[in-house]
C-alpha cells in the first residue's frame, strides 16, 4: 500500500470519484414573474439612483449643501427686501421734498418775487430768489400744513 503526502500517515486514501461535467444548460434559476424580470444590462436599485442593487446610494450634491442653499436663498431675499424698502423710503423722501419745494414756490409767486432755483432736504431748503441766496426753513404744524422761514444764505 503507498501513500502519498497528502494523506496522513494510517489512514487509507479515499477513491477518486470522477465529478460529473456540468453545463450552464443544466443549471437553471428559479423564473422570476414576467413583470418583474429586469430588463438586460440593468441592475436593480432604486430607480434612477445609478446605484448597483442592494448598495444605498450616496446623497446628492444639493442634498448635502441644502444648509448652505438655504442659508443663501434667504441672504437674497432678506437683501432684496431690505433693497425694495430703502428704494422706497427714498422715494417716499423725493416725493415729500418735491412737494415741499412746491408749496415754497407757490408762497414765493404770491408775493411777486422770482424764484430761481429750490432744492429742499427734509425741513430746510436752499432757494435763490431775484437773484439772491436764502436759506429756508421748514415747519409743518399739526395740521400737515408747512410754514416758511427765510433768512439770508447760511453755509458753504
Amino acid at each position: 500500500m503507498s501513500t502519498d503526502s497528502t494523506t496522513p500517515t494510517g489512514a487509507t486514501p479515499a477513491p477518486h470519484a470522477a465529478a460529473p461535467d456540468v453545463t450552464a444548460a443544466d443549471v437553471t434559476a428559479p423564473e422570476a414573474p414576467a413583470a418583474e424580470q429586469p430588463a438586460a444590462g440593468t441592475t436593480t436599485g432604486a430607480i434612477g439612483d445609478g446605484s448597483p442593487a442592494g448598495e444605498d446610494a450616496e446623497p446628492g450634491w444639493v442634498a448635502r449643501h441644502s444648509a448652505t442653499l438655504i442659508t443663501l436663498m434667504v441672504a437674497v431675499i432678506v437683501a432684496a427686501a431690505a433693497i425694495t424698502g430703502l428704494t422706497l423710503y427714498r422715494h417716499g423722501v423725493d416725493e415729500a421734498n418735491a412737494d415741499t419745494e412746491a408749496a415754497f414756490a407757490e408762497m414765493v409767486s404770491g408775493q411777486g418775487a422770482s424764484l430761481e432755483t429750490v432744492e429742499c432736504d427734509g425741513g430746510t431748503c436752499a432757494a435763490v430768489i431775484n437773484g439772491a441766496a436764502y436759506t429756508v426753513l421748514v415747519q409743518e404744524d399739526d395740521n400737515g400744513e408747512q410754514h416758511f422761514g427765510v433768512t439770508d444764505f447760511v453755509g458753504d
